[in-house]
């Protein structure tokens, strides 16, 4: 049986009846991709907020470490120079491998 192409009219009535209600099961409505993409984002603004925070708490953490082995450094410079700190003491010192 040959089989006739669909007029117009007919591919109107078959998207409205068949296609478009299957289409609405597969796929999200503006407002649902809207909320979700809204839930995304300020998910990623919370991330980033936090991130930025590690990020400063990192510089300012390795800034006073620096700071701290550069005081270290001296006061056992210091020590060793006045022979305050034995050979031994020195030594411990250096295993601790902090500076």
């Amino acid at each position: 049986m040959e089989e006739k192409p669909l007029t117009y009219t007919q591919l109107v009535e078959y998207t409205e009846k068949s296609l478009i209600p299957q289409l609405r099961e597969v796929f999200v409505t503006k407002t649902e991709f809207n909320d979700f993409k809204n839930k995304t984002l300020t998910n990623q603004d919370k991330i980033l907020e936090k991130l930025d925070k590690l990020i400063n708490e990192n510089k300012i953490r390795n800034y006073q470490e620096k700071k701290q082995k550069e005081f270290f450094a001296i006061l056992i410079k210091a020590l060793k120079d006045k022979n305050i700190l034995t050979g031994e003491e020195l030594e411990k010192i250096a295993k601790l491998d902090i500076l």
